[in-house]
């Protein structure tokens, strides 16, 4: 009877450690589907940020080229004025050349005018 309780001792050992590997070997392989799992999950939310990003960064994109397109339109009106209004201050400038040209006459027009009075008035009082 001895012998037969240390057998059966011996086997339910035997199981017991049998059964403690087999329950190591269950948890190794549900950490490792939790892990999987979570992985998933992972990648699924770093997807989801990732289009997030994504997408906001397509907006601000779109954003930017707008005030680009506006910038440049913008940009190309300040030319335009530019030039024209370096044009219409070199004709205003060749106007007051102009001005000043005719003035300068007028005014030795006027002189020799005055001159021609005086001496008219000195003849015509010499001839009295």
């Amino acid at each position: 009877m001895a012998k037969w309780n240390i057998r059966y001792l011996e086997q339910r050992n035997k199981q017991l450690e049998d059964q403690h590997a087999i329950m190591e070997l269950h948890n190794i392989r549900e950490n490792c589907q939790a892990t999987r799992h979570r992985r998933i999950e992972f990648t699924s939310l770093e997807r989801q940020i990732n289009e997030d990003r994504e997408s906001n960064l397509k907006r601000v994109n779109i954003y930017l080229e707008k005030w680009l397109k506006k910038a440049n339109r913008d940009n190309g009106l300040l030319r335009h004025m530019v030039v024209h209004y370096r044009a219409r201050n070199q004709v205003c400038k060749a106007q007051i050349r102009n001005l000043k040209v005719n003035l300068k006459k007028a005014i030795k027009k006027q002189k020799r005018q005055r001159e021609l009075d005086r001496l008219q008035i000195l003849a015509e009082t010499s001839l009295a």
